[in-house]
């Protein structure tokens, strides 16, 4: 059955009600854990510009293993875990942190003509904006 809930689509059925009540808070948990290391590690190597190959090449591992942790459905060791640190060369508490904001800046210029001398116009732009 399908339902309409601010404009996405959310769909439920018996069976996904079934097994959702089957989930018991700890493997809730253990599947959250998942997706927010995996996403921690995509952020890492998204501010490198690093791709799956090249973690895989510095990791000496398949792409396709790299795609599968991703996933977000891998189950990480430790082990794991300080390998890919060492490839990414950041601390392995780093999965654990939650990431910096990003911060954005909207820079909006009025420029008037003229009653500005031209001698007079200049613009330097901020660096480090992400």
């Amino acid at each position: 059955m399908e339902n309409n809930h601010q404009g996405a689509r959310k769909y439920s059925s018996k069976i996904i009600a079934d097994v959702m009540a089957s989930i018991t808070p700890l493997e809730s948990l253990q599947v959250e854990t998942r997706f927010v290391l995996a996403g921690r590690i995509a952020g890492i190597m998204d501010s490198r510009h690093m791709s799956n190959k090249e973690l895989a090449a510095r990791m000496g591992k398949n792409p396709s293993e790299i795609s599968r942790w991703l996933s977000g459905t891998h189950n990480f060791t430790i082990d794991t875990l300080s390998e890919i640190a060492i490839a990414l060369e950041v601390p392995v508490a780093t999965f654990f942190s939650p990431a910096q904001p990003r911060v954005v800046r909207d820079v909006r210029l009025t420029v008037r003509s003229g009653n500005i001398p031209a001698d007079s116009i200049s613009f330097s732009p901020v660096t480090n904006i992400r």
